[in-house]
């Protein structure tokens, strides 16, 4: 690494040409690190920035989809059936390090900006590719979203619903999309160290569905392997050691213990309980054989105490167990703010506004300061300027509707 730059990725320059959250959420981890990022959009702005007024998503006082996905980007609008527009999203693409896409291909081939049309005009260039279910096969060239691709086609949507008979529920906003991100980050950090060693760039890719294959890994392996499946006509019925609890503040809570013969003694002291290590109902095969009136046993250790109560009692205790966390929790979560999993966020329409950090940490390696989203064709004269376009022209490209700010 240069040791005058302050930080990893300074000096790296991302053409974020994708919409919505996978593709360009790969380019925001990468500017979390210090490279720079320039989000291409048309007149209209990227479609994510519409996500929150479709009817399905609570309405706020700023769009906190953009905000998450597109700190730190500078924002170019260009209009890229102009042919001006596209030749100077082609001069951008010829001096950057990355270019990162996930229109389909039918557009990528009609604005000729597939891989063969860039690539040979910059041999440094990693051509980043997200699509829905990959760069073949019958359904290659489909537009997806992650509730799509990630969720159900993978199989997970169908698993995760108690019964084959229940109901399917839909994946929140961006659930597939972010770790699909990280999959396209990792394939361009892999690249840019292929590059280091040769010189040369070239096309990585992932799409929605092999993320999504990968995430239900353990029961399609199973499948591959003919494991049988047993028809799930109603909900399976879960050991006490695995399942939720309510608490007397109406919160709930799992335990997982695995490992029973490890866990279950240090549970029952937790609970001042002993007495149920030696209870004939749940000694050896009974603890199978009963599990109801263990569940109950339990129950009656639990739910006269508050979330925070059982935290107190069991986080030291050894025993494994996860709080049902939820969404407005976590801004006071201690252990998410002494992790840096929430950071500030610099915006001037909020005092002390708090935005999700990327999910990878470099030791001795700084990220940037995290600021707002930039606003539709924000950056468009900045850009332009550092590509040798005199103001003269520029004015002349947004009269005629080539170039937006």
């Amino acid at each position: 690494m240069d040791q005058s730059k302050k930080y990893l990725l300074e000096g790296i320059k991302i053409i974020d040409a994708a919409s919505f959250i996978a593709g360009p959420s790969a380019a925001t981890i990468m500017g979390d690190f210090g490279a720079e990022v320039i989000k291409i959009e048309p007149p209209t702005g990227d479609s994510l920035r519409n996500l929150i007024t479709n009817g399905r998503m609570p309405v706020g006082p700023d769009d906190y989809c953009w905000q998450l996905t597109s700190r730190n980007k500078k924002s170019v609008s260009l209009d890229l059936k102009n042919e001006k527009a596209h030749r100077i999203l082609m001069d951008l693409i010829n001096s950057a390090d990355i270019f990162i896409t996930n229109m389909p291909f039918p557009i990528r081939k009609k604005l000729k900006i597939m891989a063969e049309d860039i690539c040979p005009n910059n041999e440094k260039l990693i051509y980043a590719s997200l699509t829905g279910y990959g760069e073949v096969g019958p359904d290659a060239d489909r537009t997806a979203y992650d509730s799509m691709a990630w969720w159900a086609r993978s199989g997970l949507m169908d698993f995760v619903r108690p019964s084959s008979t229940s109901s399917v529920a839909w994946s929140t906003p961006g659930m597939g999309d972010h770790p699909t991100g990280v999959a396209l980050y990792g394939a361009i950090m892999t690249a840019l160290y292929r590059r280091q060693k040769t010189g040369k760039g070239g096309e990585v890719s992932t799409s929605l569905m092999a993320n999504g294959a990968w995430a239900n890994g353990v029961f399609i392996q199973a499948a591959l392997m003919d494991v049988d499946f047993p028809d799930r006509s109603e909900p399976l019925p879960r050991h006490p050691f695995y399942d939720f609890y309510t608490t007397k503040d109406n919160r709930e809570f799992a335990l997982g213990l695995v490992n029973a013969a490890k866990e279950w003694p240090k549970l029952a002291e937790a609970l001042n309980r002993k007495d149920l290590l030696t209870d004939e109902r749940f000694i050896n095969e009974g603890l199978i054989e009963n599990i109801d009136d263990l569940k109950k046993e339990l129950n009656l250790g639990f739910s006269g105490k508050t979330l925070d109560e059982i935290n107190e009692l069991l986080r030291n205790s050894g025993v494994t167990y996860g709080v049902l966390g939820k969404t407005t929790d976590h801004k006071k979560d201690s252990q998410f703010l002494e992790t840096k999993t929430l950071v500030k966020l610099e915006h001037e329409g909020f005092e002390n506004l708090l935005t999700i950090n990327s999910p990878i940490t470099i030791k001795d390696e700084n990220k940037k300061k995290f600021c707002r989203a930039p606003k539709v064709g924000e950056h468009t004269r900045e850009v332009l300027d550092e590509l040798g376009i005199d103001k003269e022209l520029q004015e002349k490209l947004h009269e005629e509707g080539a170039i937006f700010w």
